[in-house]
């Protein structure tokens, strides 16, 4: 036993102090301490502790009442604690170690997973999933259980002016009752569903008690709906653009395996005429060559999706095409209004010079594919100050990592008979067999198959896939607030809220589903709300713009959304186009929204906030938009153009004719904030033209412009098209 004084502490402590609360480690293990030897008021003072090993010691208990706001590693291995309920005061708590507490069970690391909501690694071991699955799956089972009993047993025990003897004594049954009655999991969390079933119940009894006692007053009657109206599509993949055709693929199968590669037939071409009337009776399907497709050879093992296989990512050679400047400009400045106004915007940051423009998704790296459809894009998170400079592209049955200062393919993935529609990156913190954390960036991408393939990049791997739906995955994104959260989209007209896990060092990994938000369409564009993003998920879909509540404690594991905003272009009655096909969507910061219907021909800027906050009729979802302006775009016919924003209210958008209008929203921010709603169509800032790069076949001219983004630190701009081709520019 050794008493624990200051100095004690300092001199254990790092870094060398002569204070307490300038500590970030402490190394206490094997000297012999008892629970009695700590003073809670002592180590209280250690403020800025961030590591505490404790282990090797003979402590009965965690003390209590110690305050260690930013506590992240608790070492407590080889002592003899009983109990671990006393973790909680160290919420932010993300890696514990307490092996070889005798008294110390199964359930106690379920407990864990409840009471410390940060954790990360218990026992040198990532429970990333598995904590995530205990805190809202089996959560929200234990809850259904609870509130089942409870109504099945007491409910009616309980007359509508109860008195204070009366609730006391139901309460108090029901607490020592519903412990025993609710079963849930393999008898070794016996102990874990008690206490986890107890506290539920005492939840409960003080949320229903505390509405008998507001209902002894004469209150309407809340007004509920179901809107459950689940609809499931004939075919996997995206509705086709009007003119191209469509051709039903049939569900695929279950498991999908290197002799189940599909040969396809479709044409490529698109028509300028107009929507169908109504999306919903459509077959939906994607664009893709009109040859039939093979196996891609090389020395990666292609195996069935049912064990994922660890595959490679190659290295291709990328074929760089030969930019040449467009015949109607001789400046690369391009005019802001198409030649009703010949003036120049010289504004800083978007004059752009045409730097790569490569051909990377060919099928069997033919040089004359310039059929395949390109989706998606994203810039790779950057793991130090730098900015990012590589981007991830997908498009028919490849995904690329490229470099846009060198304009070099760093790698390709390729799956024969996929077609990728989305990717997303994240940032996970692996654990290498040393025991060493390190960052790596990882990479989702799905498709035609409505699989996500997870693959780390820089070590060449695809180490995981996901059977996330039964039809095409239309779009994907990752929470910022948890980096394993990934939210799917699928024309299965359902969202899909995954925790893809943690790899360990072998890249072993465990996925739960957590969530399932019921769609009335396909969902095409997905957007966390910046100041909820625990709470509101807005998505675009075929048939409109939706919202749901993903607060996962408050679900029940799946639920239909939660409103869904109208917008003025509606009420337009001069032709048959409903425009509620949402094609564009995303937030230009916490409350600002851009989004377009298709064939629009503008896009709209509005207010989450306001639009969110209007009163409505507690029976119906409908909720109007507030449209604070709107800006001038293409008079295109074609769906599917999105649009992407950057920092300082930048919006980007491409077109059908190879254009990106870009717009600088900053000068009217003011007019913005206060909710000021101009009548005119408000120019976009710049258009930038295709400049037509020429290739060893002949000048490419007119594309249309699928994606566009410019990467955080404005240095690069990227479109993605609809000729397999990708256009890099350089921002000066």
């Amino acid at each position: 036993m050794t008493k624990l004084t200051t100095d004690t502490l300092l001199k254990k402590g790092l870094p060398k102090s002569s204070q307490l609360k300038n500590l970030k480690t402490l190394n206490l293990s094997k000297m012999q301490l008892e629970t009695k030897d700590v003073d809670p008021h002592l180590f209280s003072q250690m403020i800025n502790l961030e590591e505490l090993d404790i282990s090797n010691n003979s402590l009965s208990e965690v003390p209590e009442k110690i305050s260690l706001p930013k506590l992240r590693v608790l070492n407590f291995i080889d002592n003899q604690v009983e109990d671990v309920t006393s973790l909680q005061q160290f919420p932010n708590l993300e890696e514990v170690m307490y092996e070889e507490n005798l008294y110390l069970t199964v359930s106690d690391n379920y407990k864990v997973f409840c009471l410390l909501p940060k954790l990360r690694r218990l026992n040198n071991k990532d429970i990333t999933s598995l904590a995530n699955h205990v805190r809202f799956v089996n959560h929200r089972e234990l809850t259904s259980r609870v509130k089942t009993y409870w109504e099945k047993s007491y409910k009616d025990k309980l007359p509508d002016k109860p008195t204070p003897a009366m609730i006391k004594s139901v309460s108090k049954e029901f607490l020592k009752t519903v412990v025993n009655h609710v079963k849930y999991g393999p008898n070794s969390l016996k102990d874990f569903t008690k206490w986890k079933v107890n506290i539920i119940a005492e939840e409960l009894i003080s949320s229903l008690l505390c509405n008998k006692k507001k209902d002894a007053e004469p209150q309407p009657e809340p007004v509920s709906s179901n809107d459950d109206n689940t609809e499931i599509l004939i075919t996997p993949g995206k509705k086709r653009r009007t003119g191209e055709l469509d051709l039903a693929l049939g569900t695929p199968t279950k498991h999908l395996r290197t002799n189940d590669v599909l040969s396809l037939a479709l044409t490529p071409t698109r028509s300028s005429s107009k929507l169908q009337e109504s999306p919903h009776r459509s077959s939906p399907s994607r664009n893709k060559p009109n040859f039939p497709l093979s196996p891609f050879k090389n020395k990666s093992n292609v195996t069935p999706v049912k064990e994922p296989a660890k595959r490679g990512m190659s290295t291709p050679q990328k074929i760089n095409l030969r930019s040449t400047p467009s015949q109607k400009e001789p400046d690369e400045k391009r005019s802001v209004d198409h030649g009703r106004q010949k003036r120049e915007l010289k504004k800083k940051g978007f004059d752009v010079e045409p730097l790569h423009f490569l051909q990377c998704h060919s099928k069997n790296n033919n040089s004359d594919d310039f059929r395949t459809q390109l989706w998606s894009c994203a810039f790779e998170p950057a793991l130090d100050s730098s900015s990012s400079k590589v981007i991830a592209t997908c498009g028919g049955e490849s995904v690329c990592v490229i470099d846009c200062e060198t304009g070099k393919v760093l790698k390709k993935y390729k799956f024969p008979g996929e077609e990728f529609f989305a990717l997303a990156w994240t940032t996970l913190t692996m654990i290498s067999n040393e025991g060493q954390k390190r960052k790596v960036n990882v990479l989702a991408a799905g498709g035609r198959y409505g699989v996500v393939r997870l693959m780390h990049p820089k070590v060449n791997m695809c180490y995981g896939e996901i059977k996330a739906h039964k039809k095409a995955i239309s779009i994907m994104c990752f929470s910022p607030a948890h980096d394993t959260f990934l939210f799917t989209g699928s024309y299965d007209k359902r969202i899909i809220l995954w925790d893809i896990g943690v790899p360990d060092y072998e890249y072993n990994f465990r996925a739960s589903q957590l969530l399932t938000l019921d769609t009335p369409s396909a969902p095409l564009r997905l957007c966390l709300v910046p100041s909820a993003v625990d709470q509101y998920l807005l998505a675009g879909c075929d048939d409109g713009c939706y919202v749901w509540d993903i607060t996962l404690n408050n679900q029940k594991g799946r639920c239909s959304y939660h409103a869904e905003f109208s917008f003025p272009i509606y009420k337009k009655k001069s032709d048959d186009n409903d425009y509620r096909t949402i094609d564009g969507l995303a937030f230009l910061n916490d409350d600002l929204i851009a989004s377009k219907s298709a064939m629009q021909g503008s896009i709209y800027i509005w207010s989450w906030k306001k639009s969110f906050n209007k009163q409505r009729s507690k029976s119906s979802k409908k909720m109007e938009a507030a449209v604070l302006a709107e800006l001038k775009w293409s008079q295109t016919e074609l769906p599917y153009l999105t649009l992407t924003t950057s920092s300082g209210l930048c919006l980007f958008c491409g077109d059908e004719s190879g254009k990106v209008w870009i717009y600088d929203l900053e000068s009217c921010r003011a007019e913005l904030q206060k909710g000021v709603s101009g009548g005119a169509l408000k120019e976009p800032t710049k258009v930038i033209d295709w400049p037509a790069p020429a290739s060893k076949k002949g000048q490419m001219e007119e594309t249309v412009i699928n994606n566009v983004i410019v990467n955080p630190a404005n240095e690069y701009l990227v479109a993605l098209t609809d000729k397999n081709v990708i256009g890099i520019w350089k921002i000066l």
